[in-house]
């Protein structure tokens, strides 16, 4: 604030005096001595870099559409195909603050450092591939981009008539309420 206030007041006392120095006009001279000035008491007031970094932050979650009622492929050969989403657990968010120092060697006026906080999310979801049985996965795409397998961690049920239901959904939604997706790969 001081450099707007100082800057203009430059300008003012520099218009007021006239002439010009090395081709420069004076107001011009009266507003960047003004403007630096300002520059400094704002830094000493306000400090520099006090403001909180935030990375990684979603605003929106979107997930695999998943639709009641839509048909399973039969998988004969290898193919890629889209999963159905059959399943999935509330999204949690976890935010991390680490401090990074004060930024230019200038503290701010309470005291505080420059902080950054980097956002974490998680999510368990199911797919239903097609209906099984199945031999394995060999790739995993997400938004058109192949990622690694041991990025994820992942839990195949081929689809046999005798699997038994997911531990996880089990341990969230019940026993009575978890469903086996036998034939469902």
């Amino acid at each position: 604030m001081a450099t707007l206030v100082l800057s203009a007041a430059g300008g003012a006392a520099g218009g007021a005096l006239g002439g010009s120095f090395l081709g420069i006009g004076a107001a011009t001279l009266g507003r960047a001595v003004g403007a630096g000035i300002g520059r400094v008491i704002d830094q000493k007031l306000l400090g520099t870099g006090s403001e909180a970094v935030e990375t990684g932050r979603v605003e929106r979650f979107r997930l695999n559409g998943a639709s009641e009622g839509t048909s399973l492929s039969q998988i004969y050969g290898r193919t890629r195909v889209a999963g159905h989403v059959i399943w999935a657990s509330r999204f949690t968010e976890e935010a991390i603050t680490t401090p990074t120092g004060s930024g230019k060697g200038v503290s701010a006026p309470s005291g505080g450092s420059q902080s950054s906080t980097t956002y974490i999310y998680r999510v368990s979801v199911a797919f239903a591939l097609g209906e099984g049985p199945i031999s394995h996965i060999s790739r995993i795409w997400a938004d058109g981009e192949e990622i690694a397998d041991d990025s994820v961690a992942m839990r195949v049920y081929p689809g046999s008539a005798s699997q038994q239901p997911d531990p996880k959904i089990v341990a969230i939604e019940g026993s009575e309420n978890t469903p086996a997706y036998r034939g469902t790969a």
